[in-house]
Formats: structure tokens, C-alpha cells, sequence
């Protein structure tokens, strides 16, 4: 595996664990209790919520990394062609509301940003790249301060459009909680 594609695996490989981590807070899993045991219909139905907790953390990771993998495309085809993408014009290819476009184009501009900043550095783990691309944890939370702040742009511009889903607003409010201990827990491991 070349040296770029080494790093993007590495990069992506932590954007998924991330995402489990998120999603993790976010589906509450079921829990086996005495009586699903005695009474074996109670236990098919914990089968059934089991599955369906399942299926929906498969297809929250999925749905998750749709835009960080756009991203990180984005950055390896500037990193090789040396050509800065159009953020602006693949936000409005997007398919987006224009409420959404501009915070969409923000988040994906500073992603890109991010995964170019650690595609460029040196090192042969998640961490090796961040100490080689920011030098200090200082360095590293302003970068992830800034994910978090466009992410909740994003989420800000999102919510009207899903007042009426129920419970999406409690959702939101969770992924960003979760995204900002988890990026600081992130940046100390990585410079412990």
C-alpha cells in the first residue's frame, strides 16, 4: 500500500471508530432483563429490537461518513493533482436546500482542510500523523475546535428542517456533545 493511501486507510479507520463512538451514544442498545428469559416471547422481542439497534447503527456509520469520505477524496485528489477543489460548486451539486448549502460548503471546506493537513504530515499511525501536522495539542484542538464549530453550523441550519421528525433536535444535541469529548479525549491521547 503506498504511502498516501497508508494514511488515508489510517484516517478513515479512526473517522469510523469515531463514528461508532457517536453512534454509540446515540442508539441506546437493548438490555436482557430476568424476565425475557422465563417467558420466551419476551425474548424474540429482544431479538427483533437487538436487529433493528443494529441495522440502525450500520446505517448511521454509513450515513456518517458519507461527507467525511467526500472529504477525504476531495483531499487526496488535491494532495496528487496539486488542484485546490471547488467546495462552493460540489455544495451546490450537492442537492442541498440553500439554507443548508453554505454551512455544508463550510464543513466540507474544513474537513477537507483537516484530512489534507494529516495526508501531508509524516508518520505511520493516526497519532504519528497529528504530532507531525500540528506539532502541539494547542495546534491540534484549534483544528478540531473548528470542525466542531462548522458541524454545529450545520446541525443550527439543519434543525428547522427537521422539526417535524421527532426526537431529531435530541439527536443533533447528542452528536455534537459526543463529538466535542471525544475530539478532546482525541487531542490528549494523541499528545499524552
Amino acid at each position: 500500500m503506498k504511502g498516501l493511501e497508508r494514511k488515508q486507510a489510517l484516517i478513515l479507520e479512526r473517522e469510523l471508530a469515531f463514528a461508532n463512538a457517536v453512534g454509540a451514544a446515540v442508539f441506546e442498545k437493548p438490555k436482557v432483563s430476568f424476565w425475557m428469559l422465563m417467558v420466551p416471547l419476551l425474548f424474540l422481542h429482544f431479538i427483533y429490537r437487538m436487529q433493528k439497534f443494529k441495522n440502525g447503527r450500520m446505517r448511521f456509520d454509513q450515513e456518517f461518513m458519507i461527507t467525511r469520505r467526500k472529504a477525504m477524496d476531495l483531499a487526496v485528489e488535491a494532495l496528487e493533482t496539486g488542484v485546490k477543489p471547488n467546495i462552493d460548486r460540489i455544495a451546490g451539486e450537492s442537492g442541498l436546500t440553500d439554507a443548508l448549502e453554505k454551512p455544508y460548503a463550510s464543513w466540507l471546506k474544513a474537513l477537507v482542510e483537516y484530512y489534507t493537513d494529516l495526508l501531508a504530515a509524516t508518520g505511520d499511525s493516526f497519532e504519528s500523523l497529528v504530532r507531525s501536522a500540528y506539532r502541539n495539542r494547542t495546534n491540534y484542538l484549534l483544528a478540531l475546535n473548528r470542525l466542531n464549530a462548522v458541524e454545529k453550523e450545520f446541525y443550527a441550519a439543519l434543525k428547522p428542517q427537521m422539526a417535524s421528525t421527532e426526537g431529531a433536535a435530541s439527536v443533533i444535541a447528542t452528536i455534537e456533545e459526543q463529538s466535542r469529548r471525544l475530539r478532546r479525549e482525541l487531542a490528549e491521547s494523541a499528545f499524552a
